[in-house]
This record gives structure tokens, C-alpha cells and sequence, in this order.
């Protein structure tokens, strides 16, 4: 299965002080490493306007001060929402959804936005008993269904339409995520059957006229673009 994947990510500034204390303390830091990937350490000291960093493999490297970036205790790893993250900058985000991928965990929430990453595997976390939970308020862990929830409630409490947008790459997963949004709104519509049955099965019908492969994605549907929206009327889609 695949799910949409949108990442956000933000550069905070530190001032002078805060890096001073950083130093004092030891606290763990992140630095660009010369093959372009980020870099996990402490720093050991400073001279002018470079650093020696320690980092978590053992290697010792020299580096701008200025490309210095502060990382959160080990606390906050793998929290459900990135705003619960004390320093939201690149490398902090990106290690925070690795860590949750890893036990995958594909989904992690930015606020009111659901962060999806592609498991490239089948992962159990759609069916019925899930369905149910989010449901009956049974959990609060991120998950499309939980938007699609959320989404529904507030249709029905406003009275007004809504629009569920899935943005990515291609390949990311916004038809797939947009189809379990709809077995979401189908289950609460009454179960899989008849109507509600017949709204998922234009997916295959929709693919089969336009889907074309791509160097990511062997399947890419070329009816959807960067964004698949879904939209739903008032007591329409789900009578």
C-alpha cells in the first residue's frame, strides 16, 4: 500500500546566546556533512567562526558554526506532532518521521496537517478494527481516517462542504490516500455495500483511462496532478 507523503520544513535562526549555551552544555546538534546528508553530534569546540563536532559514529569533523542547527532532546523522539518538537528545522523533522517510519509508524501530524510517508510495503493499518477505533474516538493517533473523521464531524456540526486536499510527488500516494478517505466516509455511510460500495469501485474505472507509468511510480494516474482533492457535499455522498 501507498499513502501520500508531504513534508514540512522550516529553518529557525539561533542567536549568539543560545549558541553560547548550546556550547556550554553539550548539547546535541546537527551539521550538513560533506555527502549532503545531515550529521548528529555534540560539539567539543569552537574557534572563530568554525566548530569541532563529535559525532554519534565516532567520527570528529570541522565545521562552520553557522551551519549549525540545535537537535531536540531524546525525549521528543518520535512524537505523534511535530509541533511538540522544542527545534523545528530540517533535520529534526526528517529524523523525527524516520523514527516513526522505522516502526512503521507512516503517519505523524504537523498541527492540523497529516504527515504520510510511503511504507513501499503492506502495512495493516486499514481495516475494519481501525475503521472502528476512530470511530468510537477509541485512539488518537495519526491516520487518514482520523482526518476523514474530523472532516465529516465538522460537515455535519457547520452545515457546509468541505474539500480534503492530498499534495506530493508523483508516486507519493495521493489516489491512494483519497481512496481511504472515501472506505472511511463509506463506513460511516453505512458499510460497504450498495451506494457507498459503488463510489469505491470507480477508482479502478478512473485508472484504467488514466494511468501511465513513471521513473517513481509504475501506476501514476494521470487524472490528478500535485494535489487530489476530494470534496463532499452535506448529507449527499453518505446518505
Amino acid at each position: 500500500m501507498t499513502v501520500n507523503c508531504v513534508l514540512l520544513l522550516e529553518h529557525h535562526e539561533i542567536g549568539t546566546s543560545t549558541w553560547h549555551l548550546i556550547w556550554l552544555q553539550k548539547l546535541h546538534v546537527w551539521c550538513r556533512l560533506s555527502n549532503g546528508m545531515w550529521g548528529s553530534g555534540t560539539i567539543q569546540s569552537t574557534s572563530g567562526e568554525e566548530s569541532i563536532v563529535s559525532l554519534s559514529n565516532g567520527n570528529v569533523i570541522k565545521v562552520s558554526t553557522s551551519q549549525l542547527l540545535p537537535a531536540n532532546p531524546g525525549i521528543l523522539e518520535g512524537v505523534n506532532d511535530l509541533i511538540q518538537l522544542s527545534y523545528l528545522n530540517e533535520p529534526s523533522v526528517l529524523h523525527n518521521l524516520k523514527r516513526r517510519y522505522s516502526h512503521d509508524m507512516i503517519y505523524s501530524k504537523a498541527g492540523p496537517v497529516l504527515i504520510a510517508v510511503n511504507p513501499f510495503k503492506d502495512v495493516q493499518i486499514y481495516g475494519k478494527d481501525f475503521v472502528t477505533s476512530y470511530r468510537e474516538k477509541a485512539t488518537d493517533s495519526p491516520h487518514v481516517f482520523a482526518i476523514a473523521d474530523n472532516a465529516y464531524n465538522e460537515m455535519m456540526n457547520e452545515f457546509h462542504n468541505l474539500n480534503l486536499s492530498c499534495s506530493g510527488e508523483t508516486g507519493a500516494g495521493k489516489t491512494e490516500t483519497a481512496k481511504f478517505a472515501m472506505q472511511y466516509l463509506a463506513s460511516l455511510g453505512g458499510g460497504y455495500g450498495g451506494k457507498e460500495c459503488k463510489i469505491l469501485q470507480t477508482h479502478c474505472i478512473l485508472e484504467a483511462f488514466g494511468n501511465a507509468k513513471t521513473s517513481r511510480n509504475d501506476s501514476s494516474s494521470r487524472f490528478v496532478s500535485s494535489s487530489s482533492p476530494l470534496s463532499f457535499a452535506h448529507c449527499s455522498l453518505l446518505k
